[in-house]
């Protein structure tokens, strides 16, 4: 059972300071943010909307968006890069992204970036962290990509039956 615990106005600032969400404006995430929790190993913070979904999870002292998230907010300004239909199924089981996977790069972005993984139908598959910049990926022939939270992983799964 998750606990989650109404965001006091004394913690929204250091909270919302580490929220990572470009292009989605202060405003905007004031209102989607409006619970807090932690997962049940109680080291991952969550945040929720008031409706009570997950919006963003920590991830090395950020917030990061979750996937439901990033599907509902489209103006999100994450770089995007694609993989075949082949680097799928092992994306879906927690695989990191090799650059052998990788078709294309929709937008260019530096290493230690977050990015966004799409499927050859352009469909979210994962968040994860740049290895290599945008130059490199499509260059080397190594990992390039970390997958930090992919669909149908513990975050996507993470459920309040509070």
């Amino acid at each position: 059972m998750v606990l989650l615990k109404e965001i006091r106005s004394k913690e929204k600032k250091n909270i919302f300071s580490k929220v990572f969400a470009p292009g989605i404006p202060n405003n905007l995430l004031k209102k989607k943010i409006q619970f807090i929790s932690n997962s049940e190993d109680g080291i991952n913070s969550f945040l929720y909307d008031p409706e009570q979904r997950l919006q963003f999870f920590l991830y090395e002292g950020k917030y990061l968006p979750s996937i439901q998230f990033i599907r509902s907010n489209p103006s999100i300004k994450i770089p995007k890069v694609k993989v075949d239909q082949g680097a799928v199924p092992y994306i879906l089981n927690g695989a990191d992204i090799y650059t052998q996977g990788i078709v294309s790069i929709l937008e260019e972005f530096n290493e230690n970036e977050i990015v966004i993984i799409v499927n050859p139908q352009d469909s979210i598959l994962a968040l994860g962290k740049a290895i290599l910049n945008s130059t490199e990926l499509l260059t080397s022939r190594i990992k390039g990509i970390l997958n930090i939270h992919y669909l149908g992983d513990r975050i996507w799964n993470v459920k309040n039956d509070s």
